[in-house]
């Protein structure tokens, strides 16, 4: 019933809008590994991605939006093609506007595979609301409810809960504004070594500004986790404790309405009194990306 409705309201839609980006990279990677095991080689690699992310926006009355996403991504590595990943992803987001406040609700869906063999899969399900308290000011806040399963690694399997808050503050619209926002998330794992609670804040800076007539975006971004386990881990006889730092950096220069290059950084951090947990580590690449 509930996908009737959706299809109902696209199909009803006073406006429509499809937008497609197709976008390949190249990376240079210091640690490859795997974040979900929480595992890494030690040893550098080099990465190619290509990308491509379809969607279709509805609108009826002015109020009411739907909107249908699909995604797909492909990275190959040079030398551990045995962490060569594929991943499909499929999102819907329906929200509507009641006065000034908007509310929502996301469904989205992801499964990855690693060299060909079945490897992640995610679901979450999300409602939100979200509004202006002035001018310059808005918040969004949202609760999210997902279900992770990774193949041949039952105990890690889970179930979780997090609530986050999110302050847009617009310093000058949208070329320039910042975001500042907390989570506190909940995993519940089959085994109970793996649950734990978490405090994650971040920060993010987003500048839009022509330059030669070229129009370039700086994106900043920073996010610090602290993650109590609540269970002893075998592996150290005591409750695991781990703090993760992220920071990531992009300068993207659009060389036309549909063409777009970009320069990213990202570095991870993970301290963790489980040894095999704490590692880093650095990502520098770049992509070009076609819009339509």
């Amino acid at each position: 019933m509930a996908l009737i409705a959706l299809l109902q309201c696209a199909h009803h839609a006073t406006s429509a809008e499809f937008d497609l980006e197709l976008t390949a990279g190249y990376a240079w990677d210091d640690n490859v590994g795997l974040d979900e095991l929480e595992r890494a080689t030690g040893e550098s690699d080099e990465v190619t991605s290509l990308e491509a992310q379809a969607s279709a926006s509805f609108t009826y009355n002015d109020k009411t939006s739907l909107r249908l996403s699909a995604g797909l991504v492909d990275d190959a590595y040079q030398e551990f093609s045995q962490v060569d990943r594929q991943t499909e992803s499929y999102g819907v987001n329906l929200e509507t506007q009641i006065a000034d406040t908007t509310i929502g609700i996301n469904w989205f869906d992801v499964s990855a595979d690693l060299d060909g063999e079945p490897f992640l899969t995610y679901e979450r399900l999300s409602p939100y609301i979200a509004g202006f308290l002035s001018k310059q000011w808005f918040i969004r806040g949202e609760y999210i409810y997902g279900q992770k399963e990774i193949a041949r690694r039952p105990a890690r399997e889970a179930d979780s809960h997090s609530v986050s808050i999110d302050s847009y503050y617009f310093l000058q619209g949208l070329k320039r504004y910042v975001v500042i926002g907390y989570a506190y998330r909940e995993d519940d794992a089959r085994a109970n070594r793996y649950d734990y609670s978490s405090h994650a804040v971040k920060a993010k800076y987003v500048h839009r500004e022509t330059f030669w007539q070229l129009p370039f975006e700086l994106k900043l971004e920073g996010k610090l986790e602290d993650r109590q386990y609540s269970t002893a881990d075998p592996m150290i006889g005591t409750e695991r404790e781990d703090t993760r730092i992220r920071f990531a950096a992009e300068l993207r220069v659009s060389f036309t309405q549909y063409a777009s290059v970009a320069v990213t950084v990202k570095n991870s951090d993970y301290d963790s009194n489980l040894p095999t947990a704490s590692y880093s580590d650095l990502v520098v690449g770049t992509e070009i990306r076609l819009s339509f």
